[in-house]
């Protein structure tokens, strides 16, 4: 079972920007836009709760392989400032998220000396608050994926930890999927406001 489980991780997570590669602007269909009919979860409002320390004994360590995922996490874990992901915004800027964005200057500087970030504008880059940094969003994603049903969810078709809505996203192909999708998110009393599920066709290979 955790074999197929890998599998289908491997098949359906979305990889918003590979660590050696030139970044680019994110995808418009990993976007949740204004007015999205998405469903939120949980529907509440709360403090970024990251995965208890019983549940993240589960979790295996990260292996670097999930780019620029893994990385990422390290860096929140590692850099004082709450990183939680870069990205170009809608008009092309440059963009830092963090959860205290007043760090910003020290969290650059720190950067600097890391090449999976030399294509991109580290100095000259907007700063945005973030809810949640990006361990945290690996670590309950990672839960999520391998220790629960949600990777069984029929109609699954999308996995992905969103840099620019910050937020865990699963994609499934019917109502009735994010339904039963949404009732298992519903029983694990997950954190407010962690995961978006959405309505998405499969993704074919170009």
């Amino acid at each position: 079972m955790l074999k197929q489980k890998l599998a289908a991780m491997a098949a359906f997570l979305l990889i918003p920007l590979d660590s050696c590669a030139t970044f680019s602007k994110p995808s418009s269909a990993s976007i949740i836009r204004k007015g999205s009919t998405d469903v939120r979860m949980a529907d509440c409002d709360g403090p970024a709760l990251s995965l208890p320390p019983q549940l993240r004994l589960m979790l295996k360590p990260r292996t670097g392989q999930m780019r620029p995922d893994d990385h990422w996490a390290d860096i929140a874990e590692r850099i004082p400032g709450g990183f939680a992901g870069i990205l170009y915004d809608r008009n092309g800027k440059p963009t830092l998220m963090l959860t205290h964005p007043e760090q910003a200057p020290q969290v650059k500087q720190a950067l600097t000396s890391d090449r999976t970030f030399r294509h991109f504008n580290l100095m000259g880059a907007q700063v945005l608050k973030a809810r949640w940094d990006f361990a945290q969003l690996v670590d309950w994603y990672n839960y999520l994926w391998l220790h629960t049903s949600v990777a069984e969810t029929k109609g699954l078709v999308m996995g992905d930890k969103n840099e620019e809505t910050n937020r865990i996203y699963f994609g499934v192909e019917t109502e009735s999927g994010r339904q039963e999708l949404a009732g298992k998110l519903r029983a694990l009393d997950l954190p407010c406001d962690l995961v978006r599920i959405g309505i998405a066709s499969r993704p074919y290979p170009l």
